[in-house]
C-alpha cells in the first residue's frame, strides 16, 4: 500500500503541475463598461508559487482519497 501511495503522490504532482502550467493563463484581460481593455500580468515567481501550492494541495487530496479507498476496500 505504501508503494501505491508514493506512486500516486508522484504522478498526481507531476500531472497537476504540468496541466496547470498549460491551462492557467498568466495574463488576464478585463473589459470595462466603456469598452476599454486592460491587461493584468502575474509575475513569473508568483505564478509558479501559485501553481506549486495548488499542485501540493491536489497531491495531498489524491493521496488521502487513495488511502481511504484502499483502507475501506479491505
Amino acid at each position: 500500500m505504501e508503494r501505491t501511495l508514493i506512486k500516486t503522490a508522484i504522478y498526481s504532482f507531476i500531472t497537476s503541475f504540468s496541466l496547470m502550467i498549460v491551462l492557467i493563463q498568466r495574463v488576464k484581460s478585463t473589459t470595462d463598461a466603456n469598452g476599454m481593455v486592460s491587461g493584468e500580468e502575474i509575475p513569473y515567481p508568483e505564478f509558479f508559487y501559485m501553481i506549486l501550492k495548488n499542485s501540493i494541495i491536489i497531491t495531498i487530496v489524491m493521496v488521502v482519497i487513495i488511502f481511504l479507498y484502499k483502507k475501506l476496500r479491505r
